[in-house]
């Protein structure tokens, strides 16, 4: 058996500009190994559609070599964009090799009646590809037939954190960013989340010794600084930090980390931001969603006004170099246009983060994996939702939009009010970039620059990304080719 998982996370809109992403997916990384582990000659292709269309599948057919059991597996984007490309890319393959086994995978992968593939995996799927792989029974994960398709159960964790040992055919590039994790599962159950692991009350916690190895093999093989903690919340509790800590003591190079914290859980638990400089998370996501108190306990996020502010204002204090994102919902049951512009032009007026942007809320119907509908999607009408008629569909994801109203607004407003919000962020803080956005560009130079010097870089960014892209390319074709 040879296998070849495909993965691309693709290009991302910024406020001034597409991003060309410099990052490696974890779990496609760890899916290859466990492949590896059971003995078949298996290896991933990242990046996959930027690459020449003739280079990628002659470098497919070299690999397999008239395999006998060649299987194709793609890791599906998060926005779904890849299937159509990928189905092409399966067509020409078995032109030459017929006997070609085809693979789905991944957190959002709409699968339908897809006759062209031989099996699924829908969201976290490592134990279900490991027990595929042993020929384990699979009966009670099964979520459709047509095709196979598997996933695990709601609400439970069968999955062990992921933080990947990279091999050297990876021909990862220092200034890439690759994703890690601390823990599986989060404890919170935020009304908007759609995160099948939410509203878990003991996170599955990573072996100090497996991040330490999955840190400084990306180091000692590929001179990799930057990771993103791919934790729903890294100050859920105190042990994940103080996990972090102590792995970055036994590290013989500083690593660049950035990872999504609460806010409110901060302003309770303030020595948590000694914890936080000690782990070198140097980058970090604040899900506040809204300062408005009404709205933070309707969505099950604690925190008042004052207490959010002085929050920041303590971490600016103690940690001035650190990047900080905002991130806001536009749209929440029980907020109004004074209190968002209120707060926020206390952000702008104090600069207490570096950067702060928002998003309209969208009420989904999941169309063929309704686990990762929010508690909002599932009874809108719960949290003064009324649904008056159907946005759009959105066969890529599985999705469909419902357009809606509250107390104070609806959905069309709320995006429009939410482009006016994120203009006027943009604008007065130091920062146009989000969290997600800064890692990967800062790991694109080689010194930490002023944050707001970023702002005029993406071209060049860009260009450094597209040099790495093609040596990447280049290596891996001479590895699939035998060369």
């Amino acid at each position: 058996m040879k296998f070849i998982l495909l993965t691309d996370l693709g290009k991302k809109p910024t406020r001034v500009g597409l991003l060309n992403n410099n990052s490696r997916s974890s779990g496609s990384l760890h899916i290859v190994s466990e492949a590896r582990d059971f003995g078949a000659e298996a290896t991933g292709i990242d990046y996959w559609r930027s690459w020449p269309y003739e280079l990628i599948l002659e470098s497919i057919i070299t690999y397999f070599n008239d395999d006998p059991e060649p299987w194709l597996a793609l890791s599906g984007s998060i926005d779904g964009s890849s299937t159509d490309d990928f189905k092409k890319l399966v067509d020409d393959v078995k032109k030459q090799l017929p006997q070609l086994k085809v693979m789905l995978g991944g957190y959002r992968v709409p699968v339908g009646t897809k006759d062209w593939v031989d099996i699924a995996f829908i969201g976290r799927s490592t134990n279900l590809f490991r027990k595929w792989l042993n020929k384990e029974p699979l009966d009670e994960y099964i979520m459709s037939t047509e095709p196979l398709t598997l996933k695990n159960p709601y609400g439970e964790i069968l999955e062990e954190p992921v933080s990947p040992i990279v091999v050297p055919e990876d021909f990862i590039s220092n200034r890439e960013v690759l994703v890690v994790e601390t823990a599986l599962g989060c404890k919170f159950d935020c009304s908007f989340c759609g995160y099948d692991f939410r509203n878990n009350k003991k996170p599955h916690l990573i072996d100090e010794e497996v991040l330490y190895n999955s840190l400084k093999t990306a180091h000692d093989m590929f001179g990799v600084t930057h990771f993103f903690f791919a934790d729903d919340t890294i100050n859920e509790v105190d042990v994940k930090l103080e996990l972090v800590g102590r792995v970055v003591e036994q590290l013989d190079f500083k690593p660049s980390f950035m990872a999504f914290a609460r806010l409110d859980v901060l302003g309770a638990k303030t020595h948590q931001i000694d914890l936080i400089e000690k782990a070198g998370i140097e980058t970090l996501f604040f899900g506040i969603e809204s300062f408005n108190p009404n709205v933070t306990k309707m969505i099950r996020k604690g925190g008042k006004p004052d207490k959010l502010m002085d929050t920041l204002r303590l971490f600016k204090k103690e940690l001035p170099d650190a990047f900080t994102y905002a991130n806001f919902i536009m749209g929440l049951t029980g907020d109004s246009e004074e209190s968002i512009w209120k707060h926020g032009k206390m952000l702008v007026d104090e600069q207490l983060v570096t950067s702060a942007g928002c998003n309209a809320l969208r009420l989904y119907e999941n169309l063929e994996n309704p686990d990762v509908e929010s508690n909002i999607d599932k009874n809108p009408e719960k949290f003064g939702y009324e649904l008056t008629g159907q946005d759009r569909e959105w066969p890529e994801l599985g999705y469909t939009s419902k357009t809606w109203k509250n107390d104070w607004i609806d959905v069309h407003q709320a995006e429009e009010l939410a482009k006016e919000y994120d203009k006027f962020m943009a604008d007065g803080l130091e920062s146009v970039f989000t969290a997600h956005e800064i890692l990967g560009i800062a790991g694109l130079f080689e010194d930490r620059l002023p944050w707001e010097n970023y702002n005029r870089l993406l071209p060049i960014a860009n260009k450094g990304q597209i040099k790495m892209l093609n040596k990447y390319i280049h290596n891996k074709s001479m590895f699939l080719k035998g060369k």
